[in-house]
């Protein structure tokens, strides 16, 4: 599919926060569209540059004049990202206080089925394996949630998954393991809880089967037997169909995209049960 690609004269505005620091926003120096496949480069300050990949497993409407993109360099105590962090061990990363918005317009015909991946790459920080980074979204000023399910050594290529648009930020996560699979288990107990009426009856049974057995599992801290688990309710829910499980989020955001968000929930615990 040929590429379509848009240059746009990077710009900056300049919005005073609530704390009272400066915060400073760019748009993208160029968007590019391939396919199912939206790549964007946002040069935030002359030391900060942030490559973003988002992917599509099917889109509807994907082009650059249909999405926003900006990043937004903060302070690290601003309370636009403190007051959205739910625990006091996850911290803002000191050289890149960044917040990377995606918010496709309302009225655009923008639409797409299942699970979407974002990835951000930058060079601003150095990763190892002894750090405690990883990716999180806020969807509409909510908390920031965990939904890594890849990061990669050397200068940081963090991918996270999601069923919705949201803000997206790289956070250290300094909660034990054990707390960050139990606060990902509640987000999905409580979704499918909160959601049930967007899966078939038949369907519901069995993620709920599965979802009692894998807090048998953690709460055994048997955290093999629960990744195994974790693995059969992803083949589970990526094989339902549009009738079992709602699978379409739009950019009017009346739609649950609810097997979007199941897997967003399922891949981070797979991510973190593979870490423990």
């Amino acid at each position: 599919m040929r590429m379509l690609i848009r240059n746009i004269p990077c710009f900056l505005l300049f919005t005073l926060l609530s704390s009272g620091s400066m915060a400073q926003t760019v748009t993208p120096s160029s968007v590019s569209i391939n396919g199912n496949t939206l790549q964007a480069k946002l040069q935030v300050t002359t030391l900060i540059e942030v490559d973003l990949v988002v992917e599509f497993e099917k889109s509807v409407g994907l082009n650059a004049d249909n999405i926003n993109i900006s990043a937004t360099l903060s302070d690290v105590n601003a309370s636009n990202i403190t007051n959205r962090l739910s625990s006091a061990d996850i911290k803002v990363i000191p050289t890149f206080p960044v917040i990377i918005s995606i918010s496709p317009k309302a009225d655009a015909g923008f639409a797409f089925e299942g699970l979407a991946s974002v990835e951000i790459y930058t060079k601003s920080v150095d990763y190892n394996t002894a750090m405690p980074a990883r990716i999180f979204r806020s969807h509409a000023n909510s908390n920031f949630e965990d939904i890594t399910s890849m990061i990669s050594a050397g200068s940081i290529r963090a991918r996270g998954n999601t069923g919705s648009f949201s803000d997206f930020m790289l956070l250290l996560d300094e909660r034990n393991n054990a707390d960050i699979i139990d606060d990902t288990f509640s987000q999905l107990n409580q979704l499918v809880s909160q959601y049930n009426n967007h899966i078939s009856a038949t369907l519901a049974i069995t993620i709920q089967t599965g979802i009692s057995a894998l807090q048998q599992a953690l709460l055994m801290t048997d955290y093999t037997a629960a990744l195994e688990v974790v693995e059969e309710l992803i083949i589970v829910t990526e094989n339902a169909s549009g009738e079992q499980l709602s699978n379409v989020w739009r950019s009017s955001n009346d739609l649950v995209n609810m097997q979007g968000e199941l897997l967003t929930r399922l891949r981070t615990l797979k991510y973190s049960l593979r870490v423990i």
